[in-house]
């Protein structure tokens, strides 16, 4: 095959053991060999679509004299190969090359019988395809981890299987990560759910149960199940995926990212529209960039480490919390709702708490509220055990899961507090004149006609803070499952 173009440039390159490089997502790369011979080092494209310099070994360094693409053709030489993957320098940030890679780990927890194994192999292929079709500027790589023990006949939690499949997603080095299992899942928004997806932790749980055609009175003939599972499954899939890159349902019923609500639904599941499928193809470039941890530039302390990983994944963090929706703590966690209505409600009708509240001034109340949301992140996050710390080494993804959970209770915590002291200033208003409450609060020299809205929200913030402090012991008493479904789980289906 005759070279298409000439590039000439000038580099120096510096040649490591292939033990000292770790594994690398180079956005815009391609993998390669070098052939070392006496006079020249030869790169070449293990896909066969590559680039061959021919670099002149000098004296005082290396230089890159010719610069040849070339297709369908591989350079020999004599000596061993090493096997690289070199950054294209010239490549810009936001545009990926066909060779960037994604790599998608697909889990299969707990037993399957034939049906099933074959239904999911099936599913794994089809939606390689579905993804490389739509966006054939990246090389998809799906690869299958069998896990018996991982999930057991009879319904399962969510949230075990989303913990277990971050952690082999971690080790593995996988962008993404998929549990397919056989049996049913507890679905806490709903009396069931096909999947469970999780942004936070770039992962998702599928249920093949319920898309199974039995399960629907269908009594199919094997080969028709299989392929109505397959089908039904690589639907489920590619709605997952495009969840965990931040798109959004829709109301169509062709369209990927529609909510089904029974097993006929999802075969009608189709397709996304071109600007969701330019959305997705933004994120990817950007998951398929090199990670920090595997920078050269990687931070020397933790802390900066951690502050520019935040950083960068400030967009994932974001889409992550609103996942989350905070703003429905209140209702969806009820021990610590109540533990902490019931404080202010006993605040709110006991003299000596009237008398304390209004000793402190409006900056002090400010002060207590602050600490109250700091402390009750704390102590649920580290009781409920919602920081992700696998090794000794922070990576990026770690960093966006406890940074999302930290935030996420955080905000929660703070719509809690909301809710607390509208409750107060709406219960004291309503109920509590001037003179009882000058009575209450005698050491304070207040008189009736002093007490006003103010007083009323200086009273509630100082009752709200206690009240939230104390409703997060009642939070410890949630169950963990429930609790890390709460957090994590922004999408059932």
């Amino acid at each position: 095959m005759s070279s298409t173009s000439n590039i000439a440039a000038i580099l120096t390159l510096c040649i490591l053991p292939s033990q000292d490089i770790p594994r690398r997502r180079w956005h815009n790369s391609f993998s390669c060999q070098l052939l070392a011979s006496p006079t020249a080092w030869f790169v070449s494209d293990q896909s066969g679509d590559f680039a061959a310099a021919a670099i002149a070994i000098g004296g005082s360094g290396t230089t890159l004299a010719e610069h040849k693409e070339s297709r369908g053709h591989r350079f020999l030489a004599k000596n061993a190969s090493i096997n690289h993957r070199i950054p294209m320098l010239h490549s810009p940030a936001a545009t990926p090359s066909a060779d960037g890679l994604i790599e998608i780990g697909v889990i299969i927890a707990g037993p399957l019988d034939d049906v099933d194994r074959q239904s999911a192999s099936r599913a794994i292929e089809q939606t390689r395809r579905d993804l490389s079709e739509m966006m054939p500027e990246f090389r998809f790589r799906m690869l299958q981890s069998r896990r018996p023990e991982l999930a057991s006949e009879g319904r399962t939690q969510p949230s075990v299987l989303l913990q277990q499949a971050a952690e082999e997603r971690d080790a593995r080095h996988w962008d993404f990560v998929i549990v397919c299992t056989a049996s049913d899942l507890v679905g806490n928004y709903a009396p069931f759910c096909f999947a469970a997806l999780s942004r936070p932790l770039d992962a998702a749980v599928i249920s093949l149960s319920l898309i199974d055609p039995p399960a629907i009175h269908d009594n199919a003939e094997t080969k028709a199940r299989i392929r109505a599972i397959a089908h039904r499954t690589s639907r489920l899939m590619l709605h997952a995926i495009g969840h965990l890159n931040g798109l959004s349902g829709q109301e169509s019923p062709q369209n990927l990212m529609f909510r089904p609500a029974t097993a006929e639904e999802i075969d009608a599941m189709q397709e996304l529209a071109p600007p969701q499928i330019d959305a997705m193809h933004d994120a990817m470039a950007e998951i398929a960039d090199q990670r920090l941890e595997e920078s050269t530039s990687r931070p020397a302390s933790r802390i900066a480490f951690l502050v520019r990983a935040a950083w960068i994944n400030r967009r994932e963090i974001a889409q992550a919390v609103i996942g989350a929706r905070p703003w429905q703590f209140p209702r969806h966690l009820s021990r610590l709702t109540i533990a902490a209505v019931s404080t202010v409600a006993i605040l709110l009708m006991t003299a000596e708490a009237w008398d304390l509240g209004l000793s402190q001034t409006a900056g002090e109340v400010a002060t207590l509220a602050l600490a109250s949301l700091i402390l009750t992140t704390i102590y649920v996050v580290f009781r409920q055990q919602l920081l992700v710390r696998r090794g000794r080494q922070h990576t990026e993804q770690t960093v966006v899961t406890s940074t999302s959970a930290l935030a996420i209770v955080l905000l929660g915590m703070s719509v809690t507090w909301i809710v607390l002291m509208v409750i107060g200033v709406s219960f004291s208003w309503l109920l509590f004149d001037g003179d009882l409450i000058a009575a209450w609060a005698g050491s304070n020299e207040i008189r009736a006609g002093e007490i006003g809205l103010a007083t009323f929200v200086r009273m509630s913030g100082f009752s709200a803070s206690l009240g939230l402090l104390i409703g997060a012991l009642g939070a410890s008493f949630e169950s963990q499952h429930y609790f890390r479904h709460i957090i994590f789980v922004d999408e059932e289906i």
